[in-house]
């Protein structure tokens, strides 16, 4: 048995014929043996199917020729470059297990080792796709470890426990040592392929795992944990524009329109301002994080706005059935009150305002602004005219609201003028609210049949009607601006009370990173130079408000170590804790090198 490896030639492969030209090297029987078994099995359609020939027992058996005899063939055969290992990674569905195969190729007659090869690639990326998308769910638990890792500052790609392809292209899967170019070329190309794919976390010795769409805003927020106690701190100080920019984000904007930036939309700003800076990101450690936080921000989006899509057109689909409706009036002149909070009710107007289908326009009521809409057919307007005379003339103002529309849209409703029975009844509901805006002597008028007088009284009433509107036009302008302040605060208040339940969130995590993780006791001391978040005086505010137990009461010290809140809400942490002490007074497990009398007081508080 041959003690050094081959010199594998990887894609450079030659002919056993050109091998006898150039250097007269003829092979030994078993090592020909061989040769010619791969070359009948290296076709283009035994490639495509993944039928070669693997160096196993059973098919060294087959060619009459013992394991370690075999070996010393194929040492040769690969030598000499008339072949190379390859291999393909293949995903078990039933058992949930990869599988790893390998295969001894040579020249495939008609193609270039090289169009094997990356089929070979495809086809393990495509199984490793599987395999993590079924087994490598991204759970709460799992993602906390993974940022806790890449938050490290000391974080390193090269270091880790290994990642699935680690464990599956070491070098003693393969029967002989292979190519080392092959097995870096082939976990590049793998990663590459899994890297664009926006649902797969791809950390290189760590593992790769797949991101629940459903659940991938929870984990952006929980992201943002991090990235406020110990990233942004840092970050802040690597440069002034990465300063200048997480101010800006921070800073509240003027809120515009119905909607406001979604928290989503915020982390996302955060993370993309963050990724404008990639170099620096890689000098200082924290760029795997970024550029993985981006994948799960794009993510996180993509679902809200399908989410979002889905249900405004849920609700698009409510109002054009309420449009169609032959027995509701509301249904059929709808109204859509414009100074409602509802971002969904602002794109409905928008979309209805866009459909040929529906016409539209506003009106000023006493107290708000709406969006009237009517389907797009004169028959239904008639209606609405006859029904408005019928039940509506002298109750409502909803001529109005009609006469709107009607005014908006002249064109297309020009031919409605045409027909007698609508002009006159249009004009007696009309005539019943001009009446509401006008001297009652002008009905005096009416009667006696005096209509120069009548008619002067109706431009006066549409002359009011017309000023009213534009009182109201400033009443509402006024109501906005009052609106948006009003906005204004109330956002900032959520989002300095979502702050704090946010740094409540990271101490209760980098304390449990602390205890469960690094084995050690979290001083203030500690947690500043790990979470630079946290400063003592940021403690000091925190402990008090959210009930945090410090080992030195309500005087924050640097040695101060902090411990889990006795509240229900902390019970199981406390219950790992008490654990952990009880597994530390043991020797089970070693204990942080404190004072024990320290360690006592701390059993004590828990």
């Amino acid at each position: 048995m041959r003690i050094s490896p081959p010199h594998d030639h990887f894609l450079q492969l030659t002919t056993k014929e050109t091998l006898g030209r150039s250097s007269g090297i003829i092979l030994q029987k078993e090592a020909l043996s061989i040769m010619k078994t791969v070359e009948i099995q290296s076709s283009r359609e035994n490639i495509e199917s993944g039928h070669l020939f693997r160096p196993t027992d059973s098919n060294f058996e087959k060619l009459k020729m013992d394991h370690e005899t075999g070996l010393d063939a194929m040492w040769q055969l690969i030598d000499y470059g008339l072949t190379t290992q390859l291999f393909e990674i293949k995903y078990d569905a039933d058992l949930g297990e990869l599988r790893f195969v390998n295969f001894l190729v040579g020249l495939p007659g008609g193609m270039p080792l090289e169009e094997p090869y990356k089929l070979f690639i495809a086809r393990s990326t495509e199984h490793l796709y599987h395999y993590i998308q079924a087994k490598r769910i991204l759970t709460e638990d799992t993602w906390r470890n993974v940022l806790n890792k890449l938050a490290d500052i000391d974080y390193q790609e090269t270091k880790g426990s290994g990642d699935e392809l680690d464990r599956i292209l070491e070098p003693k899967q393969f029967p002989l040592q292979p190519s080392a170019e092959m097995l870096k070329r082939s976990r590049g190309l793998i990663i590459d392929e899994l890297e664009a794919d926006p649902q797969i976390i791809v950390l290189p010795h760590v593992g790769f795992y797949s991101i629940p769409e459903m659940e991938a805003a929870s984990f952006l927020h929980i992201a943002n944990e991090y990235l406020m106690t110990k990233v942004e701190p840092l970050a802040k100080a690597f440069d002034g524009e990465i300063r200048l920019g997480l101010d800006r984000i921070h800073t509240t904007a003027p809120v515009s329109g119905n909607s406001e930036p979604s928290e989503i939309d915020l982390i996302r700003s955060k993370i993309e301002m963050l990724y404008g800076f990639k170099e620096i990101l890689k000098e200082n450690g924290f760029y795997p994080l970024v550029h993985n936080l981006r994948k799960v921000a794009e993510m996180a989006a993509k679902y809200a706005e399908v989410e979002k899509k889905r249900e405004v057109d849920r609700l698009l689909k409510v109002y054009m059935k309420m449009l169609d409706s032959q027995f509701d009036f509301d249904s059929r002149l709808l109204r859509i009150n414009l100074e409602k909070d509802n971002e969904h009710d602002t794109i409905i107007v928008d979309l209805l305002r866009k459909n040929p289908k529906v016409l539209s326009a506003e009106w000023h009521d006493q107290d708000s602004k709406i969006a009237i809409f009517v389907n797009n057919n004169q028959n239904n307007i008639k209606d609405i005219n006859h029904l408005i005379f019928q039940n509506y003339r002298f109750t409502t103002e909803h001529i109005l609201y009609l006469k709107a529309v009607i005014e908006l849209n002249e064109k297309e409703l020009k031919p409605l003028f045409k027909d007698d029975e609508f002009v006159k009844t249009y004009g007696k509901n009309l005539q019943s609210v001009y009446f509401n805006y006008i001297p009652w002597f002008y009905k005096l008028f009416y009667f006696l049949g005096i209509s120069p007088i009548v008619n002067s009284g109706y431009a006066k009433a549409k002359s009011i009607l017309t000023y009213a509107q534009m009182d109201r036009q400033f009443l509402y302008q006024k109501r906005r601006e009052n609106f948006f302040k009003k906005k204004l605060r109330e956002r900032e208040e959520r989002f300095e009370k979502e702050k704090k339940q946010q740094l409540k969130r990271a101490l209760t995590s980098a304390l449990s990173d602390a205890y469960f993780q690094k084995n050690c006791l979290p001083s203030v001391d500690w947690l500043g130079s790990n979470y630079p978040a946290f400063s003592a005086e940021t403690l000091e505010k925190m402990i008090p408000d959210f009930a945090f137990i410090s080992t030195t009461g309500k005087s924050v010290k640097a040695s101060s170590v902090i411990l889990f809140p006795n509240s229900p809400e902390f019970d199981s942490l406390n219950k790992r804790l008490k654990d952990l002490f009880n597994q530390w007074t043991r020797g089970e497990i070693e204990p942080p090198l404190e004072d024990p009398e320290l360690l006592v007081q701390i059993r004590a508080l828990i």
